[in-house]
């Protein structure tokens, strides 16, 4: 049951990447499809079996977050309007380096949680440090918004998404939720972003 809702979410996810790629935002498209991604290995991962296979895949599971997730802060500030999005691009820069200097020393192991498998890391090194930083900056550009636009969606879909992580580790499914609901709330603010670009107002890209 739950490795369906994890392919539900993938769904979903997919879904919502395609929308943002459709509205031209391609760093939020590109993250959507990688939280995809990963949804859909978990989902999987009891159909494929353990093996060289189903590690590769899960391998990939954390190099997209490694690799994608500190991108959000560059679209963070291009919603802002003459957001730094020069010292974004070094600050997500800066946090991808740091996971992928770490990936070098993955090793993984399969585990079952419920009808669920996948392959977790052997060594665990606490908090995501950049995932963590990503989403404080998420929703400091979600009060912004909600001051400026009076659109609470992308603070909502970050809060969501801190208070699904730390529950993920007791629930690994709700970490995936918490991933559906800030795209979703991603893909609100930018179409509320595209209403106001429309009004004349002007409009963000990233």
């Amino acid at each position: 049951m739950i490795s369906v809702l994890y392919g539900g979410l993938a769904l979903i996810q997919l879904a919502l990447a395609v929308q943002l790629a459709r509205s031209g935002r391609w760093i939020p498209f590109v993250v959507g499809m990688g939280v995809a991604y990963d949804s859909a290995v978990v989902g999987a991962g009891r159909l494929i079996g353990e093996g060289p296979g189903l590690e590769a895949l899960n391998t990939g599971r954390f190099a997209v977050h490694a690799v994608l997730t500190p991108l959000l802060i560059v679209h963070g500030a291009a919603l802002v309007r003459r957001g730094p999005v020069v010292p974004a691009w070094g600050l997500a820069g800066v946090l991808i380096v740091f996971e992928v200097v770490g990936l070098a020393d993955l090793r993984l192991e399969p585990r079952w949680w419920s009808d669920t498998l996948r392959y977790v890391s052997v060594d665990p090194s606490g908090p995501p440090i950049p995932a963590l930083i990503t989403t404080v900056i998420l929703l400091v550009v979600g009060i912004v918004l909600w001051v400026r636009w009076r659109t609470p969606w992308l603070f909502l879909g970050a809060a969501a998404l801190l208070a699904t992580a730390g529950a993920a580790v007791a629930l690994p499914i709700l970490g995936n939720a918490g991933e559906a609901v800030l795209f979703a709330a991603i893909a609100a603010t930018v179409d509320r972003d595209g209403r106001r670009g429309a009004a004349g107002v002007g409009s963000g890209r990233g």
